[in-house]
């Protein structure tokens, strides 16, 4: 009987040895995991391990320290990711701004071109204008020459005479009326010519 009761004790005591041993190795199992899910840089599956083995184990110091690692792991991840995003959005808002500048620069170029092209197309039609008025300036001038030829003879010969000079026309008319009183003069004299040595009348 009283082996009975010692082998019972012992038994009991070897169970209660076995169940605390037991206890140790899967929180070590809990702290191994997560540390190899910590080193491969999977944070959130690492710190899910270590907060289900302190749900089991909640004094355990090797859980605790790993937990304060993650979450400070974890934290820092966050704010490198929030980090990433705010220079992503800056250099995307960079982009769009140098997409809108660049278009902007493309808008003002085709506008200044166009503008240019018009201007040219006023100057040509400007010029030609200019070109046909003085073509028409031109033809009209020679028209009003060939139309005013003897007019302007005459003109010519209408000179300003200085006082006491003729016109050539005076001077033409003149000796015109002097052709019609003109006399032809006798060859041979009907007359017999006075005798020299007579004198001379003078009544």
């Amino acid at each position: 009987m009283k082996l009975r009761i010692l082998l019972l004790s012992l038994s009991l005591a070897l169970f209660a040895w076995r169940n605390a041993d037991a206890q140790l190795a899967p929180a070590e199992d809990f702290f191994n995991s997560g540390a190899q899910l910590y080193i491969s840089n999977n944070i959130p599956a690492a710190l899910e391990r270590v907060e289900t083995g302190l749900k089991m184990y909640p004094d355990d110091e090797k859980l605790k320290k790993l937990e304060q690692l993650l979450k400070q792991q974890q934290k820092q991840n966050q704010q490198q990711n929030q980090q990433q995003n705010q220079d992503q959005k800056q250099q995307q808002s960079k982009d769009d701004q140098k997409k809108d500048q660049q278009n902007q620069q493309n808008q003002s170029q085709q506008q200044k071109d166009q503008q240019k092209q018009e201007d040219q197309k006023q100057k040509d039609a400007a010029q030609k204008q200019d070109e046909q008025q003085k073509n028409e300036a031109q033809q009209k001038t020679s028209a009003d020459k060939k139309e005013g030829e003897p007019k302007d003879k005459d003109k010519g010969q209408a000179q300003p005479v200085k006082p006491g000079e003729m016109t050539p026309e005076e001077a033409k008319k003149l000796l015109d009326a002097q052709k019609g009183n003109e006399q032809m003069l006798p060859l041979k004299p009907d007359e017999k010519p006075r005798n020299s040595s007579r004198p001379v009348k003078d009544w």
